[in-house]
């Protein structure tokens, strides 16, 4: 009799093990992996949105950094506006025809596709005095993006601009607890895999 449960408990201990080895790893995986969260770029760094002086560009700014899909761009600005609007209203100060316009005093504008964005104030004179930027949008290559000009600590405020520099961005949040989510993970897959292993035994008594 011994014989024969050993003979149908080996074949039961061996499928238990194969489910650890199949679903373990991939429920590790899945805690492990976070989310994709894009950068926020804070236009005119911590002087905001406006008419830039002798050591800010917004120009020189957006060449120097990279944007991708995903990433936002923040501006902060007070008695102005932004404009987003197409590439001939932008080359031409013009901004009677805005694609769409912004006044808040604090504007998050989400850049949800490959291409060009351009953006100029809505107050007369503003645009032409250097108050535009056009920024070129990449596809995000994945959550280890490397990090460009400018870069900050999650929540911190941005870098001063230097000369040529119009900003700074601060890094996408990183969950907090994912080591605890990776050893949580793993526990469910023992407990489930040891769940398997009980049920069988019970089941050759």
């Amino acid at each position: 009799m011994a014989a024969a449960s050993s003979r149908v408990l080996l074949p039961a201990l061996a499928l238990a093990g194969i489910f650890f080895l199949l679903i373990a790893p991939a429920v590790v995986a899945g805690a492990a992996a976070p989310p994709a969260t894009g950068l926020e770029f804070h236009v005119g760094g911590p002087r905001g949105w406006r008419v830039p002086d002798a050591n800010t560009s917004y120009g020189w700014w957006a060449m120097n950094n990279r944007f991708h899909v995903g990433d936002r761009l923040y501006f902060k600005y007070a008695n102005d506006s932004v404009l987003l609007v197409d590439r001939a209203c932008f080359d031409a100060c013009n901004a009677t025809e805005p694609l769409a316009t912004f006044a808040d005093g604090d504007t998050t504008f989400p850049l949800d596709r490959p291409g060009f964005f351009c953006f100029i104030s809505g107050e007369p004179g503003h645009c032409e005095e250097g108050q535009r930027l056009i920024v070129r949008v990449m596809v995000h290559p994945g959550v280890a993006a490397a990090p460009g000009p400018a870069a900050s600590a999650p929540g911190t405020t941005p870098a001063q601009p230097g000369p040529g520099h119009g900003g700074g961005r601060t890094t996408p949040d990183t969950p907090s607890g994912a080591a605890t989510a990776v050893a949580s993970a793993a526990g469910v897959a023992v407990a489930a895999a040891l769940a398997v292993l009980a049920s069988l035994v019970l089941m050759l008594q």
